[in-house]
């Protein structure tokens, strides 16, 4: 009897460990689930670079944010409704994106006109703090954000808002009227596909 009752208690620990090394896995991929991430295109254009920076980001605190001498850098894009205002980099290296925006150099600048492409992250920082375009999905038709370049303030209306693949590099193409177009992985934690967002200077 007292054999049989240790075997029952035996087998019941035996248990309770499988559960326990469950849920340790289940938290423990919960954890990093922010932190996944595919490269899903071999292409090497820039809107396909985006979606390979962002899945080899490793997340920063916001320690290492705004406070920081970023914040002191003049060329920047500013979205107040979303809560981004970040420094803005014009290179052919999408490096720069883990400290801002990526103004794309194969495309135009502010003062220029013609279409200024703008990458950035959607998830460097955590929490999400305004270096990143964590909430540009929160921008509407019609909202206003500018960019601050070279000393001279440009200012923006937005007028599309739209979904593509990492293969759609249509949106880079040239404009004959100033605008620019703010890129950023989407869904959230993921760089399956690409938010647009185009604005036209008023």
């Amino acid at each position: 009897m007292e054999f049989k009752i240790r075997k029952l208690y035996a087998g019941k620990n035996r248990v309770y460990k499988i559960i326990g090394l469950v849920l340790i896995v289940v938290g423990v991929l919960g954890a990093t689930y922010p932190f996944w991430g595919a490269n899903l295109v071999s292409d090497d254009s820039a809107l396909e670079k985006l979606g390979q920076s962002e899945e080899n980001v490793q997340p920063i605190t916001a320690s290492s944010g705004p406070d920081t001498v970023l914040s002191q850098i003049k060329n920047r894009l500013i979205i107040s409704g979303a809560g981004i205002n970040m420094p803005i980099f014009l290179s052919d290296n999408d490096k720069v994106l883990s400290k801002g925006g990526w103004m794309y150099s194969g495309n135009s600048t502010p003062d220029k006109g013609g279409n200024t492409v703008i990458f950035g992250h959607r998830w460097l920082y955590k929490p999400p703090i305004q270096n990143t375009f964590y909430n540009l999905d929160k921008v509407a038709i019609g909202d206003q954000f500018s960019i601050n370049w070279n000393g001279t303030t440009y200012n923006y209306r937005v007028s599309e808002i739209k979904i593509v693949n990492p293969n759609d590099v249509y949106v880079l193409n040239p404009t004959d009227t100033p605008q620019v177009t703010l890129i950023t992985c989407t869904p959230l934690f993921s760089t399956k596909q690409r938010l647009v967002v185009i604005g036209k200077l008023i």
